[in-house]
């Protein structure tokens, strides 16, 4: 069995259910991210690390946007809006300097 050149993330945003609506959110997202794995493996992957050694000294936590927004552990830190400021710089950064194809289809309930 061969396999792709390519490696793709999916995720979800908003909730599927066509009878229960959001007012505050009335879509459901759905995203792909694709990567080359040649590109993924030696660009991407290393300066998303590089990106959570710098504010973490880690690399374990999960970037979720949501927690993110809402600023929980382990992104308390960013209640203060210098440290955020520079926070969402360097991720957005980071992002637009990967390598990938986003694709995303969005669906007005």
């Amino acid at each position: 069995m061969s396999s792709s050149d390519f490696i793709i993330y999916v995720d979800e945003s908003g909730d599927h259910s066509l009878t229960s609506i959001d007012e505050n959110y009335p879509v459901f997202v759905l995203s792909f991210c694709m990567f080359e794995k040649a590109q993924n493996s030696a660009q991407a992957s290393r300066d998303l690390q590089d990106f959570k050694f710098r504010w973490f000294g880690h690399d374990s936590f999960v970037l979720h946007e949501s927690d993110i927004v809402k600023r929980r552990f382990p992104f308390s830190f960013l209640q203060f809006d210098d440290i955020r400021e520079r926070f969402l710089n360097d991720l957005s950064a980071v992002l637009e300097a990967t390598p990938m194809t986003v694709i995303a289809a969005v669906i007005r309930k």
